[in-house]
């Protein structure tokens, strides 16, 4: 069942805890990849899963040798799992899915041919989108966030269902900081992309593996991890304060001097200074995320521990 020449397309997919959908995504994936007419491989990364992903994987890959499985020694996030699946790739394209099916595989059909036309990243827009509310406002708040703070254009409703061009992907995945945010560098790339209108599909088996907390977590990432906007937008408050502060000062005292009965009082007092304290706590918590991150890439730890690798050659 292998196929012979380069391979064209690499289809890269993180997986986490999903025994319930990996034999039904490959075999409605592979006829479509087949119809494709062009060499291709499916990596799967999984992210350290702890039901039975890894022995379905390993059957599948025994079934067809297209078929590949990156195993990490425990659990490192979706981020580094697509790092890993594209270093790991050779395909002249690669295609990142997720792996519970709600990216229907028939509709990758619509961005190859969109990617014919000349585009090196083609996005999925999702239509019709079957994710909690929770879900749906957190990525729209994300999208919001880098337009608004970063300056990152990305349309509504933009999944990772995507085709990429394999030489831009492999420059992403191998930049060296450790906090990536595909998304956001495949803008920073510059490469030519554009959007196609894909279906969206509920989850097929088992739970979503990203929860709200998951989600603002990862917003946070992306805001401190990509930019330095937060600590511009933190001294422009600083400054504002100060400058509200300085304003109530000259306002108090006018009315002193024109003989106003000022009424001395300790509310507006106590919470002036709750109020700056908590500006001023915030204003470190980010510094500090800054300085974390620092200190995180100066250890130089690697981003992931591979366990195991099935199906690759040599």
């Amino acid at each position: 069942m292998s196929e012979r020449g380069p391979i064209e397309h690499s289809v890269v997919i993180p997986v986490l805890n999903e025994e319930g959908n990996v034999r039904a995504l490959v075999e409605r994936l592979v006829p479509v990849l087949e119809a494709a007419g062009a060499p291709f491989e499916i990596v799967f990364v999984d992210d350290g899963s702890r039901d039975q992903t890894p022995t379905l994987l390993r059957a599948l890959a025994a079934a067809d040798p297209r078929v590949r499985m990156v195993r990490f020694s425990r659990n490192y996030g979706q981020e580094a799992a697509v790092q890993a699946g594209i270093l790991r790739s050779s395909g002249r394209f690669v295609v990142q899915m997720d792996g519970d099916l709600q990216n229907p595989p028939e509709e990758l059909l619509k961005l190859l041919a969109k990617r014919d036309e000349g585009y090196e990243i083609v996005y999925g827009v999702r239509v019709a989108r079957k994710d909690p509310w929770h879900r749906v406002v957190a990525s729209r708040a994300l999208v919001w966030g880098m337009r608004t703070l970063l300056g990152i254009e990305l349309p509504d409703d933009v999944t990772t269902f995507r085709v990429i061009d394999g030489r831009t992907a492999r420059l992403i995945a191998g930049l060296p900081e450790k906090k990536k945010f595909f998304s956001a560098l495949a803008v920073w790339s510059g490469a030519r992309s554009a959007t196609v209108e894909v279906g969206h599909a509920a989850r097929a088996s088992g739970t979503t593996k990203y929860d709200l907390a998951k989600l603002i977590n990862h917003s946070f990432d992306l805001m401190v991890g990509f930019s330095t906007r937060p600590l511009r937008i933190i001294g422009a408050g600083g400054v504002l304060v100060a400058l509200s502060g300085v304003a109530f000062g000259l306002y108090r005292i006018a009315q002193k001097l024109l003989g106003v009965d000022i009424a001395m009082g300790y509310t507006s007092l106590f919470a002036a200074i709750v109020i700056l304290g908590g500006l001023q706590l915030i204003a470190l918590s980010v510094i500090g995320e800054y300085v974390g991150r620092i200190f995180i890439q100066a250890q130089g730890r690697p981003l992931y521990v591979v366990a195991e690798e099935v199906g690759f050659d040599g």
